[in-house]
């Protein structure tokens, strides 16, 4: 697959368009998670304490960060739709104004996590020298979340008009960069956790301005003319439309995640320590799914655009077994292999323990997660956001976190992940009511 090439979804085979979009994607989201996973690997020869801060502080930073993920997802749907009606100017328009309209609003939703992070950390319960730690790092990591937000659209809008190559050649430099910055800034400079922060920052900033320098000379095929960023209200109310639901909705589940950690940071450093490491590796499954959940978003938004229903309903099927099969094989080499994959984070008995017994735990609920993804993936190329996201807010808020604040206290430990491996379970349940009682196959762009 060449760098500059876009997939034909409408005339292409379901299993050959799904592969060439699906697997740039999936290593693009490998790649991403080294991110977390090389801070994880540096920090851990730190300390406990060092390794806890960004493990407690990235959940509650993705909450304000995560308010400008859906209108990424809004800039995707739209190009994916106007390209499936063969509507280039419109769509390139679109991109245009999804642009800035994201730009604005990361801005304006991240600032208040700048100014009170300290004071979000302590009310979240945590103290002492992590709740130090992972301040500075939550700042700078949220000062980075325009420039990301700006990246992550870009590479959707690309992603919508049918090239994921572009995402995965940014990704892959982007890491590159980190990895190179991560040991130079945190042993080297002396900089520790704050290095870490700073590498990724660093990173970020550089692919994301060179991302729109692309976007603005249309190499790939699809051009952002500067014409195209004189606001258009009719576009804009809709971007905000398909955008605003997931948005809140990312927010409200980002809280989740955080009610989470401040639940997990009750049982001391050695067991938020484990905790990250499970998270971040557990975090490469987590990706193939997404990757596969993003490329069923672009082609069902392509095929709905072209009124290709039942091969749009064809693409879902295919997904939903190539994802359950995968994951189900990745999650039976986890079982077996959680004690040595947390050794090699970090050499503390006491959290190898308890790292082996997370992985054991919750592997075998990770397929039911993913095949969530393919149809939340379906749903959202479709443009009916709210949906998509009831079924996120749902598997938190009325599953997930009542019943890990029960069973922590019931079960201890061990509870927390039983209410994990509930809440997947009854989300993908949720997923496929919404899936074939919803009305995702009609389209939102007319």
């Amino acid at each position: 697959m060449k760098y500059n090439s876009k997939v034909d979804i409408i005339n292409a085979p379901v299993v050959s368009a799904l592969f060439k979009i699906s697997w740039p994607i999936i290593l693009s989201n490998i790649l991403h998670t080294l991110y977390n996973i090389t801070d994880a690997f540096f920090l851990g020869k730190l300390g406990k304490d060092e390794l806890a801060a960004p493990t407690v502080a990235y959940p509650i930073a993705f909450v304000f960060m995560s308010l400008a993920i859906g209108f990424s997802a809004a800039g995707s749907t739209m190009v994916a739709q106007y390209t499936g009606m063969q509507k280039k100017e419109t769509a390139e328009k679109a991109a245009a104004q999804s642009l800035i309209t994201t730009a604005f609003l990361s801005v304006l939703f991240t600032l208040p996590g700048v100014i009170f992070s300290r004071q979000i950390l302590q009310f979240m319960g945590i103290t002492g020298n992590v709740l130090v730690l992972a301040d500075s790092y939550m700042k700078i990591v949220l000062l980075s979340t325009p420039f990301s937000f700006i990246l992550d659209l870009n590479l959707g809008i690309m992603r919508g008009w049918g090239n994921s190559f572009i995402g995965l050649v940014y990704t892959a430099i982007s890491v590159i960069i980190n990895m190179i910055l991560d040991p130079l800034l945190i042993f080297t400079f002396k900089m520790g956790v704050l290095g870490a922060a700073w590498a990724t920052f660093i990173s970020v900033v550089i692919i994301s301005l060179y991302s729109v320098y692309v976007m603005l000379k249309g190499k790939y095929g699809l051009k952002m003319h500067i014409r195209d960023f004189k606001p258009d209200l009719k576009i804009i109310k809709k971007v905000i439309a398909i955008g605003l639901p997931p948005s809140l909705g990312n927010s409200v589940t980002s809280f989740a995640f955080s009610i989470i950690m401040a639940i997990v940071s009750g049982f001391g450093p050695s067991f938020i320590s484990a905790y990250g490491i499970f998270d971040r590796v557990n975090g490469f499954i987590a990706m193939f799914a997404s990757g596969i959940g993003m490329a069923v978003t672009t082609m069902v938004g392509q095929l709905l655009g072209a009124d290709m229903i039942k091969k749009a309903e064809e693409t879902v099927k295919k997904a939903v077994i190539l994802t359950f099969t995968v994951v189900l094989i990745f999650s039976v080499l986890l079982f077996f292999t959680g004690d040595t994959i947390t050794k090699f984070f970090i050499d503390d008995p006491e959290v190898i323990s308890i790292g082996k017994t997370i992985f054991m735990l919750v592997s075998f609920s990770n397929p039911f997660f993913s095949v969530m993804l393919i149809y939340m993936g379906a749903i959202s190329g479709s443009g009916h956001t709210i949906q998509s996201t009831f079924i996120d807010v749902a598997r938190l808020w009325a599953v997930r976190v009542p019943l890990i604040a029960f069973m922590a206290n019931a079960y201890g430990i061990n509870g927390i992940f039983y209410a994990m491996i509930i809440s997947n379970i009854m989300a993908l349940i949720i997923s496929l009511l919404f899936y074939y009682l919803g009305n995702w196959r009609q389209k939102v762009i007319n």
